[in-house]
């Protein structure tokens, strides 16, 4: 039997169940406008045996992405900002931790389950806090820390979020070293399981894509449910992480509208026996 919980609630032990194998992912980390780097994924935990008690009732809880935000169109953006990252899914005794929110003009990315990406002119992408948590929340957990920028300068391209398989990756230039058509670091990859029904392989939990600066490139998407960078011109509305997937969002940087941040996807809660 399988139970998928893409809203919080409770989960009723069933009679003579003694173990379940569990899937716990939180809600992924966003991206936002002026230089964004990708959202980070929202941390995962596959933890096979989970020991629970017959009749009892395990609370569960489902992290909402955090939301993009749009922080308008200036020749000098302000500093200081980052995307909004996502909240805590639990089951039990085990936490999922929510992405961090990709970095905005300098500011680096967020830590979170998986690291924001680095904005453009800073190499502190955000770290990521899955692996490090108390018990089996961390021996049983995956996140990665996202991606820097280009180190030449001004490098508009952002770094991509990191996901549950990998790190974000480095924003490029492009040619000439000067914001000539930069792209933004894809996010890092997610992992996939085939808890959902048994058979298929689903990716969970992938990093969203920095955005590209000036140029006309875009952040890739990666697996696992996660938003692409917006392109810096006209076109920068970067887009969402895939609802119950837990993926960060795309970063932005247009200077004209649609230029907000993808917001981070929503978490999930998979139960298996």
């Amino acid at each position: 039997a399988y139970q998928t919980f893409t809203s919080s609630g409770t989960f009723t032990v069933p009679s003579g169940l003694t173990t379940v194998d569990v899937l716990v992912v939180a809600g992924g980390g966003a991206g936002t406008s002026q230089h964004s780097g990708g959202g980070g994924a929202g941390g995962l935990i596959y933890r096979p045996g989970f020991t629970v008690t017959p009749g009892a009732t395990v609370t569960v809880t489902v992290g909402n992405g955090g939301a993009g935000t749009d922080t308008g169109v200036s020749a000098a953006p302000t500093p200081g900002n980052r995307g909004n990252s996502g909240q805590d899914s639990v089951f039990g005794t085990l936490t999922a931790k929510g992405g961090g929110g990709g970095g905005q003009d300098g500011t680096p990315g967020g830590p979170g389950g998986s690291g924001g990406g680095s904005s453009y002119q800073s190499s502190n992408a955000g770290s990521a806090t899955q692996p490090t948590q108390s018990g089996e929340s961390g021996n049983y957990g995956f996140g990665n820390a996202g991606g820097n920028s280009d180190a030449s300068s001004p490098s508009y391209g952002c770094g991509g979020g990191g996901g549950a398989g990998a790190a974000g990756s480095t924003g490029n230039n492009g040619a000439g070293g000067s914001g000539d058509h930069p792209i933004g670091g894809p996010g890092g990859v997610g992992r996939a399981y085939t808890i959902s029904d048994g058979t298929t392989s689903v990716y969970y939990a992938g990093g969203g894509g920095g955005a590209s600066g000036n140029g006309n490139g875009s952040g890739s998407t990666s697996n696992g449910g996660n938003g692409g960078g917006g392109d810096g011109v006209t076109t920068g509305a970067a887009q969402a992480g895939t609802a119950n997937r837990g993926g960060g969002g795309g970063g932005s940087d247009a200077r004209s509208a649609p230029r907000g941040g993808g917001s981070g996807g929503k978490g999930v809660v998979i139960v298996a026996y």
